[in-house]
């Protein structure tokens, strides 16, 4: 009778204290949480998160353990320890579900299991530049590290390209105020649906890649400025800064802009589902 009474009181303590045991799928946190690491939750029930707090985040489409990033008025901005840029949209205290408060670093147990897995761990990733709006897209040859003798990228490597963009030359040519680089909604679309069952390829290839940008002037050269930093599981073709890699104003775009895009393999996939191809579109905005 004493254990079912224990039991009972540590299920009541547990329910009041909201606790959660969550397994993390993506690498957005690495290095301090890294996918396959197990997390204990509590809810907030001390008050307000601070700022720098690591919130479990339930949103109509996942749950997401990002870290606090900023407070505006309702709203809680969060962001990914591995990202540049905090994530696309914010969110709501109601939607916390909870604030971390221990980490099992079991993810050396999961990458051990995923290895004996029957699924390739290299895969080729091409990437493919289209422009529009009289906008002129060059893309230069692709650069590796960490690819076999096949181009084949295992995770953690990444392909590298370097690209050239322009419109508007001529001083009597029509500019629109300013021009994107962006992933291609409707191509990726179905490369990448918006929903799917969890655990399907598309959803394991969402999570499996990282697009970071950077640029500077084709003509003057000088520092490169970070333009974006972008995990594909954010991706949402009705969010189009979700998919935006650059932006440039009209007179920059007049003499010319390089850009490197850098796409980082984080994870392994399907086999079955072959060469990836990301397309960019280059455009006004």
């Amino acid at each position: 009778m004493r254990t079912v009474v224990i039991s009972s009181l540590m299920l009541l303590v547990c329910g009041q204290l909201g606790l959660r045991i969550s397994v993390v799928e993506g690498e957005s946190m690495a290095p301090a949480i890294r996918a396959g690491d197990t997390v204990l939750t509590i809810a907030p029930i001390f008050g307000a998160p601070q700022r720098g707090s690591i919130l479990l985040v339930e949103t109509d489409r996942r749950r997401i353990l990002h870290r606090l990033h900023d407070v505006s008025g309702t709203q809680l901005w969060l962001k990914g320890d591995a990202s540049a840029n905090p994530d696309t949209q914010p969110v709501r205290q109601s939607q916390v579900r909870g604030v971390l408060a221990l980490l099992f670093p079991t993810s050396y147990v999961y990458r051990a299991i995923r290895a004996a897995a029957e699924f390739t761990a290299r895969v080729p990733i091409q990437m493919e530049l289209t422009s529009a709006g009289g906008a002129i897209a060059e893309q230069g040859p692709r650069y590796t590290f960490g690819a076999d003798s096949l181009g084949r990228l295992a995770p953690g490597a990444y392909a590298l390209w370097s690209v050239l963009l322009s419109a508007c030359h001529n001083v009597d040519d029509r500019c629109a105020e300013s021009y994107a680089l962006r992933i291609d909604p409707q191509q990726f679309s179905a490369l990448i649906p918006a929903s799917g069952s969890p655990g399907s390829s598309a959803q394991a290839l969402s999570r499996a890649l990282r697009i970071a940008t950077r640029c500077q002037s084709a003509r003057d050269g000088g520092a490169w400025v970070e333009a974006a930093d972008l995990f594909t599981a954010e991706w949402r073709p009705d969010l189009p800064s979700s998919g935006l890699l650059a932006l440039q104003p009209a007179a920059a775009v007049r003499a010319g802009v390089r850009c490197e895009v850098k796409i980082t393999l984080l994870g392994s996939f399907a086999a079955s589902l072959g060469s990836i191809t990301i397309p960019l579109r280059w455009g006004p905005a």
